[in-house]
């Protein structure tokens, strides 16, 4: 999936994907105890935006029931609050923490109750297809006629890593989450770049003292997929806020050390940033407490013969790992590991990147951590 991510952004720009248009931005679809009074869906756009004629639906994704349209929801009679963002909800129950004052929020009644399992989700506007109806009647994974009279703005698939399942988002214009390790995700989460537009997804489990949250991501069981890292960005679930920001992502968070693999790597230090030069850097033992570099810079590694390889050998088993960033800040990079790669003892891999400045050489900005999971 070479530069998926840096693909689906330049597909975002056709489809309307964009700080100024509607997106999905979180979902909690298998919260820990009894999905009913938890289940909970995010979208953002503009301030104040009235989605008439916007549909939200779920493409079952299990085998024998692949294709199977699960859930739709229209979204005619719903509106973005003055922050942009639009939670539905599946109960009245008040949310720990509570949803931002400008949120929007809709509970609605009947209750749907969303299976666990692999699934696509789609947010478009026209005529969505009805509940029941079957895309995928052959069940080969692909749609038998696509989205007839409708606009796909969003869309997003994550699958439960059973085997025969079939993901539907790519092939409308959207991103499908690699399967890293064997759970069925609790969550999806989006986080958008510094100028507002969509940036990466990140996927995994939570853990909550109670029924209606504060969630946390469950790093103590390495089930986060994704730039989400300990004790960097987000840590839990905002439903009804506004989404952390990152600044380092990952297209794929697996790869087999037997098989080895690919993992596309891009970076968004913000347009202040552009011009100057960046290096992506690792480490196999963790990000915290991380290096403290200067008074305002901690580069979210910790110090192992991993970062001395990177540092000494640049542009091997990252390239580029170092160059100038363009004029928005960006750049984007491969990490190639090769098959019996000698790293049985490491489960995880993790990056970030330093920016430095190309005229006082002064180092300006550390990004967010990123993981790859190791099998």
């Amino acid at each position: 999936m070479r530069r998926s991510l840096a693909t689906f952004a330049a597909m975002a720009a056709v489809t309307g994907l964009c700080s100024a248009q509607v997106s999905i931005s979180e979902m909690l679809i298998n919260p820990p105890g009894p999905d009913d009074g938890q289940e909970s869906i995010e979208i953002r756009g503009p301030a104040n935006t009235k989605l008439t004629g916007y549909s939200f639906f779920l493409i079952e994704g299990d085998k024998v029931q692949a294709g199977i349209v699960d859930l739709v929801i229209d979204l005619s009679g719903y509106s973005t609050g003055s922050n942009g963002l639009l939670l539905i909800r599946d109960t009245t129950a008040v949310l720990k923490p509570a949803p931002a004052v400008g949120t929007s929020v809709v509970v609605l009644n009947p209750t749907p109750d969303i299976e666990n399992g692999s699934y696509t989700f789609v947010l478009g506007r026209g005529t969505a297809p009805t509940f029941n109806t079957d895309l995928d009647a052959d069940n080969d994974g692909k749609l038998d006629n696509g989205l007839p009279n409708f606009t796909v703005v969003d869309a997003f698939a994550w699958t439960d890593g059973d085997g025969g399942n079939h993901l539907y988002a790519a092939q409308i214009g959207g991103f499908e989450m690699p399967h890293a390790t064997v759970f069925t995700p609790d969550f999806a989460y989006r986080t958008y770049d510094a100028a507002g537009n969509p940036f990466c997804w990140t996927v995994g489990d939570v853990t909550a003292p109670s029924s209606t949250g504060p969630y946390a991501f469950d790093f103590a069981n390495l089930k986060v997929q994704g730039g989400l890292a300990k004790g960097y960005g987000p840590q839990g679930l905002d439903l009804g806020g506004a989404n952390g920001r990152l600044s380092f992502c990952a297209d794929a968070y697996n790869i087999s050390l037997a098989k080895g693999g690919t993992q596309n790597l891009d970076l968004d230090a913000g347009s202040g940033n552009a011009g100057n030069l960046y290096l992506m850097l690792g480490s196999l033992t963790g990000t915290l407490p991380g290096i403290k570099l200067t008074s305002t810079v901690t580069l979210p590694l910790t110090l192992d013969p991993y970062l001395l390889l990177l540092v000494g050998a640049p542009n091997t088993v990252i390239a580029p790992s170092i160059g100038l960033l363009d004029s928005k800040g960006r750049a984007s990079a491969t990490l190639t590991l090769p098959a019996n790669a000698p790293l049985a003892l490491a489960a995880v891999l993790y990056h970030a990147a330093l920016v430095i400045d190309t005229k006082s050489s002064v180092i300006t900005f550390a990004s967010t951590p990123t993981t790859l999971y190791l099998r």
